[in-house]
């Protein structure tokens, strides 16, 4: 086994252990339980518990992640290709591993430094940089007329999907079903296409 790949496996075995218990209920020798090896060898890789929370973080973001990185929009129009992107974005930011994330970053980033800027790289700000080369393009094809495109993505995606995220990592008593998700995020590009379109884009449909 290279170093990347024992790195790799003591980082998803960490990740796991970390979502199911929490920070606080894991331990860097409930880690060396689950992946094997020697003491030394996993303090070699990571200085001390916050340090292998943070590389976690960013694994278990970059792989969730993939999916978007691989996302093309094909021969679909903006409006088609804007929700099956936020479709994307749903399939992964509302799952339970996701929301359970989340909620542990948001609640151990005041205590562990750069935590908060690690899962703002890899998680959120990732996706909006890729919603944003989706607007981009459109720009440059004259389709729409933003002035930032980062920006727009992100009031974009949280038209699209931050009521039902919000709801979830709040544990709301009512939690949108997936058509409400499906209809959240159509309504949301059809809104916002509506709102900076250079000329009327064919909405998608419902």
């Amino acid at each position: 086994m290279t170093a990347t790949d024992r790195r790799k496996l003591i980082t998803q075995a960490a990740g796991e252990l970390f979502i199911e218990h929490g920070y606080s209920g894991v331990s860097m020798e409930d880690v060396l339980t689950a992946v094997g090896g020697s003491k030394a060898t996993l303090y070699r890789y990571f200085a001390d518990k916050s340090t292998l929370f943070r590389a976690s973080v960013e694994a278990l973001c970059d792989e969730w992640s993939e999916p978007l990185h691989a996302f093309t929009p094909g021969d679909a129009g903006l409006a088609d290709s804007l929700v099956a992107l936020g479709e994307h974005f749903a399939g992964l930011v509302l799952t339970p591993q996701a929301i359970a994330l989340h909620r542990l970053v948001t609640a151990e980033a005041v205590r562990i430094p750069g935590l908060g800027e690690v899962f703002s790289t890899h998680g959120p700000s990732a996706g909006h940089a890729i919603l944003g080369r989706c607007l981009q393009q459109a720009r440059v094809d004259g389709l729409i007329d933003v002035e930032d495109p980062v920006r727009a993505a992100q009031q974009l995606y949280q038209a699209m999907l931050g009521d039902a995220q919000m709801r979830l990592l709040t544990d709301a008593p009512v939690k949108l079903t997936d058509a409400e998700v499906s209809r959240s995020i159509t309504d949301a590009v059809r809104v916002f296409l509506h709102g900076v379109a250079v000329d009327r884009v064919a909405a998608p449909a419902s």
